[in-house]
């Protein structure tokens, strides 16, 4: 062993120690000395070199798992009625050493990646899952898995079946019931990956995700926030788009349950244009499961025929709203302005409309419109009313005024 890594070495045992002055002293060192070049150097060749015995980028990396436990476990047992510059001091440490995590696996896996993907993935599940621990790193640890494990290939591809689906699951509940200190966008677009990576490398169902996904849209609802929820809709697109031929009845059952709540979050919290992207996509799956190739016959597929025409009464409602809302949108701008109607939109109002029209039928009863305010779990009696419904509805919202702008179907 060259004098470099025998520095390192011994560092790295004192960082170890059960006092807090020689953990401090010897931190100090341990960053300068994974910047040195010839470290760096050395560190590279032991661990392409695959012998157990030699210092590599592993062996260092599970000492600062220790260091970072002997820490984590003395915050956790300081006092907690200090002064506030004490608890300033504190947590400015407790960042330095998160940010000291994310540097050491970047300066480790820079040139190629080198630490382990079990290791890795270990430590930030048992990172996120200790709630103490996922207070102080939780945010840092779920940026390692999204920037610098999921986006690496050799890591994509190294991860089991099962593991897909536990750190899947992990992110289920954390969106669910979220750490204050972990944006819930990052945790969304950590499940939207997760769920790629389930689809493309594994032949299993995580059925957990059907059920949280209808949890996070009721949660949205009650909160009022749709922090993360494009990504979320991304997530179940990606999924249903692989598992819905395999699980038409459960892909039915789930739309029937959700989609007026999806509708009441579209009506009422006039999600931004992604979103609305990703809830128009899933819309025009559930359409196509429950009438495949556009079949209008109810007994094919339909879990529970009198509440899925009720849905589809009320998507029609919906869409012919946003087709007004667009036509309005050039009536008082200066000359022309052209407005384009997006072809997923127009895609969809199709198809509901190949559903909705027929010889005898002109006007439309809906018993629960999806804009109607509920009390969140309280019995709300249902409203009947009565809407027209054709293509003359439709024409007549898509070119109101040709002289102050231009639709284009």
């Amino acid at each position: 062993m060259n004098f470099a890594l025998q520095d390192l070495l011994a560092c790295c045992r004192h960082l170890e120690s059960d006092k807090a002055t020689d953990r401090k002293k010897e931190i100090e060192k341990f960053k300068r000395l994974i910047r040195d070049s010839e470290t760096i150097q050395q560190l590279d060749r032991n661990s392409d070199s695959k012998n157990g015995k030699q210092m590599n980028w592993d062996t260092v990396f599970s000492f600062l798992q220790k260091y970072i436990k002997k820490e984590t476990e003395s915050a956790r047992l300081a006092k907690p009625n200090v002064s506030a510059s004490t608890q300033a001091t504190r947590h400015k440490k407790m960042q330095e050493i998160s940010c000291l995590i994310k540097y050491f696996i970047r300066c480790a896996n820079k040139r190629a990646p080198r630490l382990k993907c079990q290791e890795l993935l270990i430590f930030v599940m048992d990172t996120v899952n200790d709630p103490s621990s996922c207070a102080i790193y939780g945010t840092d640890c779920s940026s390692i898995l999204l920037k610098d494990i999921l986006t690496v290939r050799t890591y994509w591809c190294a991860i089991p079946s099962q593991q897909w689906s536990d750190l899947q699951n992990l992110y289920f509940k954390l969106f669910l019931k979220p750490c204050r200190d972990i944006n819930k966008v990052l945790v969304a677009r950590i499940i939207y990956t997760l769920t790629r990576g389930l689809c493309l490398q594994t032949d299993g169902l995580n059925s957990t995700i059907l059920s949280f996904f209808s949890k996070a849209m009721q949660l949205a609802r009650q909160e009022r926030n749709l922090a993360g929820l494009d990504h979320i809709f991304a997530a179940i697109n990606v999924y249903l788009s692989v598992f819905a031929v395999n699980y038409r009845m459960r892909v039915c059952k789930l739309g029937e349950e959700i989609l007026p709540t999806v509708l009441y979050i579209w009506a009422q919290y006039k999600p931004k244009d992604f979103l609305k992207e990703q809830i128009i996509q899933y819309i025009q799956l559930q359409v196509r499961v429950h009438h495949p190739n556009g079949t209008q016959a109810k007994e094919k597929g339909v879990c529970d025929p009198t509440k899925w025409q009720r849905i589809v009464y009320n998507l029609y409602e919906l869409l012919v709203n946003e087709i007004n809302l667009i036509g309005s949108r050039g009536k008082y701008s200066a000359g022309s302005r052209s407005i384009a109607v997006k072809e997923s939109l127009v895609e969809l109002m199709a198809d509901i409309c190949h559903q909705v029209f027929t010889e005898d039928t002109k006007v439309l009863e809906i018993t629960q419109s999806y804009a109607a305010t509920q009390r969140e779990g309280g019995d709300v009696p249902s409203k009947r009313r009565r809407i027209e419904s054709g293509w003359e509805v439709v024409w007549s919202n898509l070119q109101s005024s040709q002289n102050d702008f231009y639709v284009i179907p």
